[in-house]
């Protein structure tokens, strides 16, 4: 097993700020802690590049505070089982057949979002305004102190996973169904990336004493059930053998719960497996992902997969392993592939693979500053970041990532890894 120094970093900066009486840490596994507080310091001191991005969370926020809460019970229609606590999705490439007359059953289009799926009669949409949502209100209490932002998020926490009238079934037996073809498939499993916000935001919100321990107990225990079902279900075999992004992502699932949970053996075995499964396969000798490249949607899928493997490396640093610069520090694959990829966010007209939708700046910005944050920022990349700060001002990265450098311990501000 690989250790990482940095993590080492981290762990004496959380030390001393214990000592000097300063806040512990947030109890985050996507996001670090260290860069959270850092950009708390930058808001409180009015840095401009920052309050743009502040300002639209709060906005966000300030819309979660008031929306109905969600919940699967809410949908139009009832999964095969009969109960609206089971999650149900349609697959969203998934279109009738023009040439039947009953359209059944459905083709795919790959790349094309077919909008009868993204509706408030089947759930795909809403899990993802969900965990927005209370992504927004963990962050904005973080940032901001304001208890009604951890309020509402215990609300929604607490309607979506725990109310007995509510609450979604901790399975996915119904994700991605496609009319004519299956009720639900393993592809449904990467409904739930979303899911690392919610685990984050409990954390991020935990200070506020909004949720009872036997809250937290029971959020910890939806997750571990989640993901007893993710390991034992064949919709979860499947996708655990994907060999693209669907792999990447139930990886990066099963990690993110595992460590939630406490089940840190589960954590270590799934990370140890992504390295040969994920990094190994995935990523060639020029930082090409040749399976995300055979897509309509290649710049987006390339930064799509790159970002679920980026967040594998972040789970990485917490059980002392370092992805970032697997197999060999020489050349690492995770920074080889934001490499590549650098390169077209820079100059986007001369991507040379099929991208129906373009090159999007706003999929690759999350990849250079999290990279910036593990390997430094050279010229290049500091044009590319300008360009990134004119265009996206307002996007949650930059408050996620500020800029506080593994690599460059010294540019951290005293106690940033544990304000709280």
């Amino acid at each position: 097993m690989l250790v990482i120094s940095a993590c080492l970093i981290l762990t004496c900066s959380i030390v001393r700020a214990v000592e000097a009486g300063a806040p512990v840490a947030p109890a985050v596994y996507t996001l670090d802690p260290a860069s959270l507080a850092f950009a708390k310091q930058r808001i409180q001191a009015g840095d401009p590049a920052l309050l743009p991005a502040y300002r639209q969370l709060i906005r966000d926020a300030g819309e979660a505070l008031v929306a109905t809460p969600f919940t699967v019970t809410a949908k139009g229609v009832t999964p095969p089982s009969g109960d609206k606590h089971d999650y149900l999705s349609m697959a969203p490439y998934w279109w009738p057949d023009p040439s039947r007359h009953n359209g059944l059953p459905y083709v795919r289009r790959d790349g094309r979002i077919n909008p009868a799926t993204k509706n408030d009669e089947t759930d795909s949409k809403r899990i993802a305004q969900f965990s927005q949502a209370v992504g927004d209100l963990g962050t904005a209490y973080y940032l901001s102190g304001d208890e009604r932002y951890a309020q509402r998020a215990a609300l929604l926490l607490r309607t979506w996973f725990l109310d007995p009238a509510t609450r979604m079934n901790p399975n996915l037996n119904y994700g991605q169904a496609v009319m004519g073809v299956a009720h639900g498939r393993g592809t449904g499993i990467i409904d739930t990336r979303y899911f690392w916000q919610i685990v984050d935001a409990i954390g991020l919100i935990a200070p506020s004493g909004q949720l009872s321990e036997a809250d937290r107990a029971r959020l910890r225990q939806w997750f571990a059930d989640y993901t007893q079902w993710l390991l034992t279900s064949p919709a979860g075999h499947d996708e655990a053998a994907a060999r693209n992004n669907h792999g990447s992502y139930f990886d990066e699932q099963v990690i993110d719960y595992a460590l939630f949970t406490g089940d840190r053996p589960l954590a270590g075995q799934y990370l140890q497996k992504a390295l040969t499964a994920r990094l190994d396969t995935q990523i060639a000798a020029d930082g090409r992902q040749p399976l995300e490249l055979e897509r309509t949607l290649s710049f987006h899928y390339s930064t799509f997969n790159l970002l679920a493997l980026f967040r594998i490396a972040r789970y990485g640093e917490q059980l002392g392993v370092d992805v970032w610069h697997y197999p060999n520090a020489g050349r690492p694959a995770l920074r080889i592939a934001n490499a590549y990829l650098a390169a077209y966010a820079a100059d986007p007209s001369s991507w040379p693979y099929k991208d129906i939708e373009g090159v999007s700046l706003a999929d690759y910005l999350p990849l250079m500053l999290m990279a910036g944050r593990v390997y430094g920022a050279g010229t290049e990349a500091a044009a590319l970041r300008q360009q990134m700060q004119d265009r996206l001002p307002t996007a949650r990265d930059w408050l996620w990532w500020p800029g506080v450098g593994l690599n460059a311990p010294e540019s951290q501000p005293t106690g940033a890894a544990s304000q709280g």
